[in-house]
């Protein structure tokens, strides 16, 4: 076979797709102790481009992307229902009021791309106050209901009894 081969033989003719590139390189073995020996002989590491020879072990510590999504994880993200109508309402606020300077503004320069800039700049200011849950907006956490053992598996078909609300006129 020209390539690939019986697995576990290749030989300097044939060669297995990870091995190509290591045998299209002459004398190509690895560093001592990289885990990839393709030669049984390495040869001086000086000898090969740097981009060929392996690196140093590097210390085990956590990737930077681990990390920040700890950190990330971290970080309250739930706002309470009067938090939610306080941002809505502040979101509202902050828009109506600078589309009403972005305006008046626009009309006594005569520029209209100044109400547009104002306008965003309104918008990119309510996002920041509003979107994230600042502890403004957890003032009122909801009360949960402690957690009730049903007991109907205890109960045989025939014992349970329905439970009925009443009506409420």
């Amino acid at each position: 076979m020209a390539r690939g081969g019986a697995p576990g033989r290749t030989g300097r003719g044939e060669t297995s797709a990870s091995g190509a590139a290591a045998a299209a390189l002459p004398g190509w073995a690895g560093a001592p102790g990289c885990p990839r020996r393709q030669t049984p002989s390495p040869p001086a590491p000086e000898s090969r481009p740097p981009s060929l020879r392996c690196p140093l072990p590097a210390r085990r510590r956590p990737p930077a992307r681990l990390a920040m999504l700890e950190h990330l994880s971290s970080l309250p993200t739930q706002m309470d229902y009067k938090g939610q109508k306080l941002a809505e309402q502040m979101f509202q606020g902050i828009i109506l009021f600078s589309a009403i300077v972005g305006f008046i503004y626009g009309y006594v320069a005569e520029q209209f791309g100044w109400t547009v800039y104002i306008v965003m700049a309104g918008f990119a200011f309510s996002c920041l106050l509003t979107l994230p849950p600042w502890p403004i907006y957890r003032r009122h956490p909801l009360k949960w209901l402690p957690v009730q053992d049903s007991g109907t598996e205890d109960k045989k078909p025939g014992e349970r009894r329905i439970k009925r609300h009443a009506k409420n006129n």
